[in-house]
């Protein structure tokens, strides 16, 4: 008896021809889903970057508009400062012009102080005032009133005289100034002992007459012989009227005095008048 083959075996050859058509389908299958899962992934991806680049630019929008809105704070911060800056100068410069004004007003006011402080003798009463516009601020009695002539003093007094220096103590000389070829040359009053200082004493204040003020001599010999007028001021007054006058101050004399020429004996005068007569009959 003829063995027969087995019948499996074309079955298994056909498997072994469709193997490679099979894995390769898997393969293409596999590489497909692949391809579809990456493609999916990429889209993804894609969907993202396109998100982030938008966010990006939104991001790099918004940086630009902070930069201007920075420059601007900026600028906003330069011009404060410099308005700041402006308003301290402004307010240095107001300051500065108040003390500058404030010193023109002291200055005014000293000035017009000046202008209408003065001295006025009453000779009635025996007291010099300090006035000030028509006013008597202080008063202090003088022993001499009115004003005394010493040192064979004969010129009159005016009504209104000015003091035109001072000196704290009486000098031997007063100081003297004069012009030589176009410069103006002073010679400081000197130190020392005189009939001048003597005569005078302390607080001294000379005008632009015989009358001087001063304080209580040092020699009453010497202040005999001295010729001026004198006002007998004790030391307190000598030395509060020599604070409070100025050079170039005023001094009114109220009732000033006529000065006394000495007086003809009357028998010379009746035998002058007699030669007078004569002459004239002749």
């Amino acid at each position: 008896m003829d063995k027969e083959d087995p019948k499996p075996e074309p079955s298994a050859g056909r498997l072994r021809r469709f193997a490679p058509a099979a894995a390769a389908i898997v393969l293409l299958a596999a590489i497909n889903a692949l391809r579809v899962r990456l493609k999916s992934s990429a889209l993804a991806n894609r969907r993202q970057v396109q998100a982030l680049s938008q966010n990006l630019d939104d991001a790099q929008d918004a940086l630009a508009d902070e930069q201007s809105l920075l420059d601007l704070k900026k600028d906003e911060l330069s011009h404060a400062k410099s308005a700041v800056l402006n308003l301290t100068r402004s307010r240095q410069a107001l300051y500065e012009s108040g003390f500058e004004l404030q010193e023109q007003e002291r200055i005014l006011q000293k000035q017009w102080e000046m202008l209408s402080t003065y001295l006025q003798i009453d000779t009635a009463s025996g007291k010099i005032s300090v006035m000030r516009s028509g006013q008597a601020l202080e008063t202090y009695p003088i022993h001499d009133s009115p004003p005394r002539a010493f040192g064979g003093e004969a010129a009159p007094l005016p009504r209104i005289v000015r003091i035109v220096s001072k000196e704290r103590y009486a000098a031997p000389s007063r100081g003297k100034s004069e012009e030589v070829n176009g410069h103006l040359e002073w010679q400081p009053p000197q130190v020392g002992t005189s009939a001048r200082a003597n005569a005078l004493g302390e607080f001294v204040m000379f005008t632009n007459s015989a009358l001087i003020l001063h304080g209580p001599p040092k020699s009453p010999k010497d202040h005999a012989a001295y010729p001026h007028y004198c006002l007998g001021l004790s030391w307190p007054v000598a030395r509060r009227l020599y604070k409070e006058s100025f050079i170039g101050e005023k001094i009114w004399i109220a009732d000033r005095p006529v000065p006394k020429t000495p007086a003809k004996p009357k028998k010379r005068r009746a035998a002058a008048r007699a030669r007078r007569r004569l002459q004239r009959h002749r």
